[in-house]
């Protein structure tokens, strides 16, 4: 019994070290690029969005705010605020929990916990299982929608209520075979990158 909870011990610190370096080594990458590179594949990734049928059909959309590089979906959000009903993320930092409420306009957007620009709180709020339709950023994710996130678990937290259409985006060098996942993470239905659409093996 003690060989085998130390087993288990040892597994989930070497899970979490595995993913530590993938951390690492996506950030690097993402600095290595220039800003202006990464915006020009966000907006080939918004195209190949914007040709997903189940996007079109939906009018009800979780999207994030982008961050150190992340893949920017703002010039596909702006065009949903004119005939969609678009949701952004609230952080929760001490609950480490996420809220997701409805914006009108960028100009409804304030500063929130690490440097993200939010929805104000008293906005309406979406409840987790009516969400239709999800974008979720992520470090890097697997061909079978795995994701590895910050670290923080807020999106995992989540996700695991959501019955919607899960869809990571994010830059074809942050797509692994692979990745070392915990019984926590949780995965996504679609990937979508800069060269295309991807519908994960679960």
């Amino acid at each position: 019994m003690l060989r085998s909870l130390k087993f288990f011990r040892d597994l989930k610190f070497f899970l979490k070290l595995q993913k530590s370096k993938i951390r690492r080594l996506i950030f690097s990458l993402r600095k290595s690029y220039n800003l202006e590179i990464l915006q020009k594949l966000s907006l080939t990734i918004c195209e190949y969005i914007e040709n997903l049928l189940f996007y079109q059909q939906t009018e009800k959309i979780v999207y994030y705010y982008p961050k150190n590089g992340e893949v920017s979906l703002v010039f596909l959000m702006g065009k949903d605020l004119i005939n969609k009903k678009v949701y952004l993320p609230k952080t929760w930092v001490q609950e480490k929990n996420l809220t997701f409420h409805q914006i009108y306009s960028f100009s409804d957007l304030r500063p929130g916990p690490f440097g993200l620009l939010e929805p104000p709180v008293e906005h309406p709020k979406i409840e987790l299982e009516k969400i239709e339709l999800i974008f979720v950023p992520g470090v890097a994710f697997d061909l079978t929608g795995g994701r590895i996130g910050y670290g923080g678990g807020f999106y995992d937290r989540v996700l695991s209520k959501v019955k919607g259409l899960k869809i990571g985006v994010a830059f074809s060098f942050q797509i692994f075979d692979k990745l070392p996942l915990e019984i926590h993470d949780c995965k996504v239905d679609i990937l979508v990158t800069e060269k295309g659409v991807i519908r994960c093996k679960i």
